[in-house]
């Protein structure tokens, strides 16, 4: 203290200030998509997004009269989006909770003692968390009291305060507390394998919640009618019934009860956190800083394992084979590409739920569903560079023909993505429907899952992960209308040709046979079409500066 006193007087910049405009800077660290990104841009462009929500849906509740559990329904989408927010910037920023080996390394050997770095780093949390609880929370809070109508405006703001901001403190800290969990009994390699593996289902799993979330609002009344046991089980469900206690709309005995359980979940969420985090600290630091590097292996053994089986079978050229294990090792070893599909993942296990939801129909919808949704994920996923800077190993290399560049990719994803997903499906179909009608289906999706796939990168010329890419360039309403147009006509569409065929198995043989030597001919004329000298793209062709007319004349 008497230093800090010092340093003040003498107008120096006080260390611990540093430390935490540092660590507050490290929250903000984000590997861009292209050359041109601008993090700070894009920081100010997610705070933008992030408020909208709020303020969007509160606008649209204003006019209705809410009461009861109808209340309780447009109080639950409030909260959860609140959660669920406050999970996706912890899930982000994983990595960047205790310091890093960086971190470490440089910090360690100046005279700074580790409860400064630590108060420095816990100070830059809770300010980074306060900030984005704010922004998400701010407008609809202000508009709030005009959808839940009633005398007492202040009281009314206060319940809605209170509720979100603690279901998204109690999201944060049981996601920081997780991690601490991981820290205090895993070690070494184990730990990143395991913490890298729960970081993936996390973000898979919070997009799943944002979708299903005007669905379980609308489930609450209904579980508590028959006294579910789920409603012990999720902790949307416990601060729901926090802010019943708050503002009863219903007075139900049950809701009431839940907001006990919130209320003790915040508490032991706060108490395992700071056990975690604050006295293990210093063990923290010194595993840092004697720990191995990490290994970049990630969550894909069973991956890399199909992937070595399958690779002396397929990849007859060395460029197919590098190639080939080039896409694998990337999804494996990158974190963005890796949560970004976890982000489609989550989507669509959301749409698996509520297809299977939809009756009978939808056990035949679901593996067109999940194809479909993994394809379209991967489609996107080749075009973000993952080290754009290195890209030169591939433009220097380039000698072979495009054909070699471009059949290494497709057989990645049908032996990577498309084989073990259906093997994963395969039980649930011979649960439900007898031997030959489900060895049909699964043939059928696979022969669809190709024939998407070759439609989705048609026109690809990528090595994926290598080429540039210009955020601006898609068209982000047509692209959403086509995903909506495949994820339910086309699911729908073939679903019921499915179900048509498995009436009639002459049908059926006849038109995997014809899908079969119809996708073989397309392939040799494929191969024919880039048989000619490699043209790979490796930047996105971008709007210019000056856009012309082109009405010069020679």
């Amino acid at each position: 203290m008497l230093e800090q006193r010092e340093i003040a007087r003498s107008g120096e910049p006080s260390p611990f200030r540093e430390l935490v405009r540092h660590f507050f800077g490290r929250f903000f660290d984000t590997e861009s998509l292209s050359p041109q990104g601008d993090p700070q841009a894009n920081v100010v462009q997610t705070l933008g997004i992030l408020a909208v929500p709020s303020a969007f849906f509160v606008i649209i509740f204003r006019p209705l009269t809410l009461v009861r559990w109808e209340l309780v329904w447009v109080r639950y989408i409030f909260l959860l989006y609140s959660m669920i927010v406050m999970g996706f910037i912890m899930v982000f920023e994983w990595d960047a909770l205790f310091p890093d080996r960086r971190d470490y390394q440089i910090l360690t050997p100046l005279p700074l003692r580790l409860p400064v770095l630590f108060l420095a780093k816990a100070a830059a949390l809770g300010i980074f968390l306060g900030i984005f609880l704010v922004d998400i929370n701010g407008f609809g809070m202000l508009l709030w009291p005009g959808v839940d109508g009633g005398p007492d405006y202040f009281g009314i703001l206060f319940a809605h305060v209170t509720a979100l901001l603690a279901g998204g403190l109690f999201s944060a800290m049981a996601l920081a507390a997780l991690q601490g969990v991981l820290i205090t009994f895993l070690s070494g390699n184990l730990y990143r394998r395991v913490s890298v593996a729960i970081q993936t289902v996390l973000m898979g799993a919070l997009v799943m919640l944002l979708v299903l979330t005007t669905l379980m609002g609308r489930m609450v009344h209904p579980l508590i009618m028959r006294h579910s046991p789920w409603l012990y089980y999720f902790p949307g469900f416990w601060f729901i019934g926090l802010y019943e206690r708050l503002r009863p709309a219903t007075h139900d005995p049950t809701l009431l009860a839940l907001g006990g359980i919130a209320i003790k979940a915040l508490w032991i969420s706060a108490a395992v956190f700071l056990l975690t985090y604050l006295p293990l600290y210093r063990r923290h630091a010194r595993r840092m800083t004697e720990a191995p590097a990490p290994s970049p292996s990630g969550p894909g053994r069973l991956r890399g394992w199909i992937a070595r089986a399958a690779a002396p079978r397929l990849l007859k050229r060395p460029v197919e084979c590098a190639v080939f294990h080039f896409i694998g090792q990337t999804i494996t070893r990158s974190v963005k590409h890796r949560l970004f599909l976890a982000t489609y993942g989550g989507f669509g296990a959301a749409l698996a739920v509520m297809t299977l939801g939809s009756g009978p129909s939808g056990l035949l919808r679901l593996p067109l569903t999940l194809s479909f949704v993994l394809i379209s994920g991967l489609r996107a996923a080749f075009n973000f560079p993952a080290e754009l800077d290195a890209n030169w190993a591939f433009q220097v290399g380039e000698t072979a023909r495009a054909t070699e560049y471009l059949a290494a990719t497709r057989k990645w994803i049908v032996v990577c993505a498309i084989l073990p997903l259906f093997a994963a499906l395969a039980p649930v179909e011979l649960a439900c429907f007898p031997p030959a009608a489900a060895m049909f289906h699964l043939a059928f999706g696979v022969l669809l899952s190709v024939a998407v796939m070759e439609t989705m990168f048609f026109g690809f010329r990528k090595v994926p992960f290598t080429c540039a890419h210009l955020p601006g360039k898609v068209n982000l309403v047509a692209l959403t209308f086509i995903y909506i147009f495949g994820f339910t006509t086309y699911s729908r569409l073939m679903a019921g040709l499915e179900s048509w065929l498995a009436g009639r198995p002459p049908a059926a043989v006849a038109f995997l046979c014809a899908g079969l030597l119809g996708w073989l001919l397309f392939a040799r004329w494929r191969e024919r079409s880039t048989a000619g000298p490699a043209t790979l793209d490796y930047e996105d062709p971008g709007d210019p500066v000056v856009r012309t007319l082109g009405l010069t004349s020679e």
